[in-house]
């Protein structure tokens, strides 16, 4: 499989049509398809559905496309790091979870900035299932996690800090006047709670005989769009604190959960993996910002 043919897929599936991508290419439109057709024979797939309108993947093409791109941004990295002449500049590539315990990680990446002013760092949100897949793509350096991933598979730092858990609520609403929320206080209320957490059960042991009671009405992946429906008064949003301060004049509060509810937050890197020298560097500050040097 040859990377220009990677290339020239992403082009077709970003213009949405062969004829397009092929002119962008500066190619005929028949010896693009010609070059699909060959993919396809070689993968044992189709990967588009053929049309005269706007171009259309299949499932398997998909799946292809998002690996063609991590294929074709890796081989990009490595060429960029490759052509640098100073083991001290390039990119850092970190995958984190929301998480205000990151504080000591920023102060690491401010320290590493002073010493290696040409690394860049590029950060990518999401949460454990981003990124364990960023980590896999070779393109990420470090992951971050919070609460109870399945870590296992990788040299880990958990950092001092943990996150507590709380409530977005109005302050207006049934909890008013309230300086934490207890289990019983959420039954029958409507609550919104992140999708890994949802799927992970995170909440089942602080619950404990409420849980079966409890009403969901919806879940989410990031935190400042469960904060606006929270706002509305569409549900109690179930939130680290830190990573969402209401404004003043939102009529929005964050509540602890009582009795208090934490996640552990750990740093993660591939076990077998070189690590470049400002990867190294930047673990070095984060040990010692951990340690209190």
């Amino acid at each position: 499989m040859d990377i220009r043919v990677l290339r020239y897929f992403i082009a077709a599936v970003e213009a949405e049509s062969i004829t397009r991508a092929a002119e962008r290419l500066y190619l005929t439109q028949p010896t693009l398809s010609r070059q699909f057709m060959e993919l396809e024979e070689e993968l044992g797939h189709k990967l588009f559905v053929r049309s005269n309108k706007k171009l259309r993947l299949t499932a398997k093409g998909e799946l292809f496309y998002e690996r063609a791109r991590s294929i074709v941004e890796l081989c990009e990295r490595t060429k960029r790091e490759m052509l640098e002449e100073d083991d001290l500049e390039g990119e850092i590539r970190i995958a984190a979870a929301e998480t205000a315990a990151l504080r000591s990680l920023a102060r690491a990446i401010k320290r590493l900035q002073s010493v290696a002013p040409k690394v860049r760092c590029h950060i990518v949100s999401g949460a454990e299932v981003t990124v364990k897949a960023e980590l896999h793509s070779g393109l990420t350096d470090i992951g971050i996690f919070v609460g109870s991933a399945d870590v296992t598979a990788y040299s880990t730092l958990r950092l001092r800090s943990k996150d507590q858990w709380g409530v977005l609520t109005r302050a207006d609403g049934p909890f008013g006047g309230k300086n934490c929320v207890e289990p019983g206080d959420l039954v029958g209320e409507p609550i919104l709670c992140s999708s890994q957490a949802f799927d992970r059960n995170e909440f089942a042991g602080w619950f404990g005989a409420a849980l079966p009671k409890l009403r969901i009405v919806g879940t989410f992946n990031l935190l400042y769009n469960a904060y606006l429906l929270a706002e509305s008064g569409v549900g109690h949003v179930l939130a680290l604190k830190g990573i969402i301060n209401p404004e003043a004049d939102s009529g929005v509060v964050w509540l602890p959960l009582s009795p208090s509810l934490e996640a552990e937050v750990t740093v993660a890197w591939e076990k077998n993996r070189r690590l470049s020298k400002p990867v190294e560097l930047l673990l070095n500050f984060l040990c010692e910002e951990e340690s209190g040097q």
